[in-house]
């Protein structure tokens, strides 16, 4: 016997905001109401953007890339029938940070088993079960718009998360940023209040008469339209029985929510991302050490749970324990050509070594799997052995030389 493991779990913040059934009873997901925060869409465009754009390579123990024409095509070039891989890494992206998982099934050659191609499945559409007994998952698929049910076997599906408690479902990192957006949210709607109202907010007395509550609506009903026809800057008409006094709004306060970036800062720290990216100043350090430090620290959080996830659904067990499969940053991070040459010259690198680490294909001459070594370096116990070497060597010309002159 089954039990269900359904992805809403117990939270309650802006994954699933809304627990309301929709039809069949299933919880309609709102994951996507987080992106009406700037912070939270610019953060996630440009997490989900780094996954889409970087190709995923397929490389050996040894980490030599491998040509695999078709699991390139798959995973890089178009992975649905109707989706660029570009596009279909960005949804699954975006799906898994914003509700915690993300799910396409594989669709498979009947003769190979290889991957073919992925069919896409909103959060919302899956439902995860795991049989208490042999702890096997099995997951169904909805497709609301046709009524179609499909259910997988495990292997059949390709689960993106990157937090997870259980190894089974995932969970969004926007349900710790509760208190953070609240606050962002707050301070904004301050700011609209006050441009809103805040110049036109004031104390209207009315000289010389004792007012009861009637009275004193009436007065301000008159007084809200006689200022609603004042446009184009033209002046209020009072009498002398009524003045005007306009409060004074400490500015101070609305400085400090303006240049608030505590929020901000906090989106950022939480989805990994450098807080530069979030128009916020990370004093210390250059845009340039920044992004490569998100490069190569904090992007792997999220490379290497989509590659593993990919290593055991499209790769056999032989398969996986001699290959594996990595994002391609040298776009970004890659060694400028000097460096290169350099690591070749002093024999740390193979010409084809030089050659794979400026995306370049390499070559057959034999001559490119060679090493060059200098000779004016010497292994440091042979030292002395070498200067006998040469010590004998320069008597023995020394000794020569006398003989000729005798």
């Amino acid at each position: 016997m089954a039990y269900f493991k359904s992805i809403q779990g117990d939270v309650g913040y802006d994954d699933y905001i809304e627990s309301v059934l929709a039809r069949n009873n299933t919880p309609q997901y709102m994951g996507l109401s987080a992106l009406k925060n700037s912070d939270v869409l610019t953060a996630v465009s440009i997490i989900a953007g780094d996954i889409a754009r970087f190709p995923i390579i397929k490389k050996d123990l040894d980490d030599k890339i491998v040509q695999d024409e078709e699991l390139s095509y798959l995973l890089n070039v178009r992975s649905t029938s109707n989706a660029t891989a570009r596009a279909w890494k960005f949804a699954m992206t975006v799906n898994a940070i914003l509700t915690g998982n993300s799910y396409s099934r594989a669709l498979r050659d009947p003769t190979t088993n290889k991957v073919l191609q992925y069919v896409f499945y909103k959060p919302s559409e899956t439902i995860v079960e795991e049989d208490v007994n042999t702890h096997v998952l099995t997951y169904t698929f909805t497709d609301y718009s046709t009524g179609n049910i499909v259910v997988c076997d495990e292997k059949d599906v390709v689960h993106w998360k990157f937090f997870t408690h259980d190894t089974i479902t995932g969970r969004s990192p926007l349900l710790s940023l509760a208190d953070e957006i609240a606050l962002q949210e707050n301070g904004i709607g301050t700011l609209k209040k006050f441009f809103k109202s805040g110049f036109a907010s004031g104390i209207l007395t009315m000289k010389g008469s004792q007012l009861n509550k009637e009275a004193r609506k009436r007065a301000r009903e008159e007084f809200d339209f006689m200022r609603e026809g004042s446009t184009g800057g033209s002046p209020l008409v009072m009498d002398s029985t009524q003045e005007f006094v306009p409060l004074e709004i400490d500015t101070n306060v609305l400085q400090l929510i303006n240049s608030n970036n505590y929020s901000t800062a906090q989106i950022a720290k939480c989805l990994r991302i450098p807080a530069y990216k979030l128009a916020v100043n990370s004093p210390n350090q250059s845009v340039k050490q920044l992004n490569e430090d998100y490069i190569t620290n904090d992007l792997p959080f999220y490379f290497d749970a989509i590659t593993s996830e990919h290593l055991l659904k499209n790769f056999d067990e032989k398969e996986r324990r001699k290959f594996r499969l990595v994002f391609d940053t040298r776009t970004v991070t890659g060694r400028n050509v000097e460096e290169v040459i350099k690591l070749y010259n002093n024999g740390i690198y193979t010409g084809n070594d030089g050659l794979v680490d400026l995306g370049k294909t390499p070559s057959t001459d034999p001559n490119m799997e060679r090493r060059k070594a200098s000779l004016n370096y010497v292994w440091a116990d042979k030292i002395e052995e070498y200067q006998n070497d040469s010590s004998n060597r320069n008597q023995s010309r020394g000794g020569e030389k006398k003989n000729e002159e005798d």
